[in-house]
């Protein structure tokens, strides 16, 4: 297997991986990536519905990702026989006044070079406090079942690749107001999977398009890689193109304290 790291780059205290991008299968990458903008994050109303995936009741929505956008990017989140243990953190915020009991979770992923999931299961954990070099506290984390795993295409594909919604269950966790940060990694672990040695997955990003619910923050998702080196890096620091929100939602009941 072969390790892309491409077009490195120090501006002043700024590491600008430019590319990591579009890869040869068996070549991992750190981003897929189309364009240079940085810094741009969802502004203004939420939609007045949810997307359909997002049920049955929605709490947070980030936004699709455009594929036919200049500027579409995806992160590399995956724990696979060619990336392991290789995370991508997106943040969203509950409002003052409000609480909410989170029983699902969902990222919107290109799969490059497997499409599906071995195991059909995905670990996943909900944070808080997670900061530069910091994983922060853990509020909640675990393990989906299968029966509790949904990998459905979502009808896009960004750079050609079949974008699925990773769908799971989860213990219904009690969450005050504040900001949390999320992850859940797809796995392709088999060994007797040959597809697992060139498997890699990528959370695509979103500037808010068909968002719902509360803005997701600006400039608080976080990466996490030995392998490509990032100790819960910003994503504004890790690349000059992918510095945008991501595209996931949170699935739950709401209640005003």
């Amino acid at each position: 297997m072969k390790k892309t790291l491409c077009a490195i780059a120090v501006v002043g205290s700024l590491l600008s991986v430019s590319a990591f991008a579009a890869s040869k299968k068996g070549e991992s990458a750190l981003v897929h990536s189309k364009g240079v903008i940085r810094g741009t994050f969802p502004v203004g109303l939420p939609a007045l519905t949810p997307p359909s995936y997002c049920e049955p009741v929605c709490l947070f929505y980030g936004g699709d990702t455009n594929p036919s956008s200049p500027d579409d990017n995806g992160f590399a989140n995956e724990n696979t026989l060619l990336v392991a243990d290789t995370t991508t953190w997106g943040a969203f915020t509950i409002p003052s006044g409000e609480t909410w009991a989170v029983d699902g979770l969902f990222i919107n992923t290109i799969a490059d070079g497997y499409d599906g999931l071995d195991p059909s299961t995905s670990s996943w954990t909900i944070a808080s406090g997670v900061s530069s070099g910091s994983a922060g506290t853990v509020v909640a984390t675990g393990t989906s079942t299968s029966t509790g795993t949904q990998f459905t295409p979502t009808g896009r594909s960004p750079f050609g690749f079949t974008e699925y919604t990773l769908k799971i269950r989860i213990p219904s966790t009690t969450l005050s107001s504040g900001t949390y940060w999320v992850n859940i990694t797809p796995q392709c672990t088999d060994e007797s999977n040959g597809d697992c040695d060139i498997a890699q997955y990528f959370w695509d990003d979103t500037f808010g398009l068909n968002r719902y619910g509360p803005l997701e923050p600006a400039e608080q998702g976080y990466f996490n890689s030995s392998y490509f080196g990032f100790d819960y890096s910003n994503l504004c620091d890790v690349s000059s193109t992918g510095c945008q929100a991501l595209s996931f939602g949170v699935i739950g009941t709401g209640w005003t304290d």
